[in-house]
């Protein structure tokens, strides 16, 4: 009789994610290469726009309690993605959360709305990202570059699907929770492969536990942002697009960032000698 634990549905649909990676790499090359063709404008027009937005909200606002009623719905959304972090991946995934958040809209107020900044901005960011990539021992620097070359086919997805409010706000809020995500898994994933779990193992269980965070956290944000601009009214089509839209973000998420990040060197993370707890000896 096999008395050991039989893996879940989620547990089996991750896996098959990363068996299938190569796929999505092609995939996620020609989609982006195809939008970069076309609609090269989107990849400036979307974080300028956000910038600018973002920067008027701040001038328009002032005080906390101003700020609070500007936008509390999307910071319900965001405390909820935190606190959500901290229960499901605990205090270093909820921290690295927390400052994904903060380093998402610093870098938009820092933009200023300099449509001539955008390219530079990513660039820096790749360029880091990849020596950090290739030198740095540390769960972050494998997320980083992944998540920067998956953000144009975020950008092709928020662009061409038809959308409930403006593309730019929709794209900023997904890069954020993608961002916050994305950091949270890195160390949820580096704690796993210290405690000597295999790569995809840690990634897997990484996944389990974001997969709560993301979906949930995602699905109140699109409702921030429905109730934000449903002022003249809430009509079926709005609800439509924005949960076509969400489902396209957690797609985005689950079945291409987080493929591609397998690719990075976690082995170099792992420890030698596995950590075997307590209560997984008893079972």
């Amino acid at each position: 009789m096999d008395l050991r634990e039989k893996p879940g549905k989620i547990q089996k649909l991750l896996e098959l994610f990363l068996r299938f990676r190569l796929i999505s790499v092609v995939l996620l090359v020609i989609l982006s290469v195809s939008f970069v063709a076309s609609r090269w404008q989107a990849m400036v027009s979307m974080p300028v726009a956000s910038s600018e937005s973002l920067g008027m909200w701040l001038a328009e606002h002032e005080g906390l309690a101003s700020l609070w009623q500007g936008g509390q719905y999307l910071a319900v959304s965001a405390v909820a993605l935190v606190v959500l972090l901290f229960v499901f991946t605990g205090v270093r995934g909820g921290i690295a959360g927390l400052l994904g958040l903060c380093v998402m809209t610093f870098a938009l107020y820092a933009l200023g709305g300099a449509e001539g900044m955008v390219l530079i901005f990513y660039g820096v960011f790749a360029g880091v990202a990849l020596l950090l990539l290739l030198f740095a021992k540390l769960g972050v620097a494998n997320v980083l570059f992944p998540f920067a070359f998956s953000w144009v086919l975020l950008t092709a997805v928020v662009a061409l699907v038809p959308a409930f409010a403006p593309a730019y706000l929709v794209w900023a809020v997904f890069s954020a929770v993608g961002f916050a995500s994305i950091l949270a898994l890195s160390l949820a994933s580096a704690k796993h492969l210290a405690e000597g779990s295999p790569q995809t193992g840690a990634l897997v269980r990484s996944g389990k536990k974001l997969m709560v965070p993301v979906t949930v956290s995602s699905l109140l944000a699109v409702a921030a942002l429905l109730l934000d601009m449903g002022h003249s009214g809430i009509s079926g089509v709005k609800v439509a697009e924005a949960a076509g839209l969400w489902l396209a973000f957690n797609l985005w998420f689950y079945a291409f960032l987080f493929p591609i990040v397998s690719f990075a060197p976690w082995e170099r993370l792992r420890s030698k000698e596995r950590k075997v707890k307590l209560k997984d000896k008893k079972k």
